[in-house]
């Protein structure tokens, strides 16, 4: 009786499970080229890389950027690298430096890199923070910005501007600009320069 249930529960609970989980991305047969710099010129080199897809909606609570299923590739000595199987379209690279480890989560939350703090001069708005003074580390909600990054004075408030933001504890780092993820339209055969702004 109990070899008779068995398929029946696994039909009702296994569909359940599997719509929790992160989606892949489309495979595609694209390639493309980059390099990855610090701000400062210096490349990135042996850096790991990943091609991710920024998943917007109308919930901030909701944005978030998915790694599922996209190329993962490292830089060498001259922070050159290449991605190869993804469909052409708009995409972020997510990154470890040099020693970091070989996988990155499936998807990472980035709906507290579009919030709003306490600024630290509320007399300003709308003038670029920090092009004059080089901030500190910060630590934003479950990221930490790292040092050089800028906020966008809005009177008692500010917002991230320009940053290299990496998830706690280790990683992965990504890039802001403008105050949103960086980003690149992708078509095969194309060119990807990111410079990394707080190296």
């Amino acid at each position: 009786m109990c070899h008779r249930l068995l398929p029946v529960f696994l039909t009702v609970v296994l569909p359940a499970f599997c719509s929790d989980q992160p989606k892949p991305a489309a495979k595609g047969t694209a390639s493309a080229s980059g390099v990855l710099v610090g701000r400062s010129g210096k490349p990135l080199a042996h850096a790991r890389v990943f091609l991710g897809k920024v998943e917007d909606t109308e919930d901030t609570l909701m944005a978030k950027v998915r790694l599922n299923g996209l190329p993962v590739s490292q830089t060498d000595a001259q922070g050159k690298f290449q991605f190869t199987g993804f469909a052409p379209g708009n995409y972020t690279i997510l990154y470890y430096p040099a020693g970091g480890p070989s996988f990155a989560p499936s998807e990472i939350s980035i709906q507290a890199l579009q919030a709003v703090d306490k600024s630290i001069l509320p007399l300003m708005k709308n003038v670029e923070i920090g092009t004059t003074t080089q901030l500190d580390d910060r630590k934003w909600a479950s990221f930490t910005l790292l040092k050089g990054h800028t906020f966008w004075g809005q009177g008692e408030h500010m917002k991230i501007w320009n940053a290299t933001a990496k998830r706690n504890p280790s990683g992965p780092y990504l890039e802001l600009r403008k105050g949103t993820i960086w980003r690149v339209d992708l078509t095969d055969k194309g060119q990807i320069k990111m410079d990394a702004w707080s190296f």
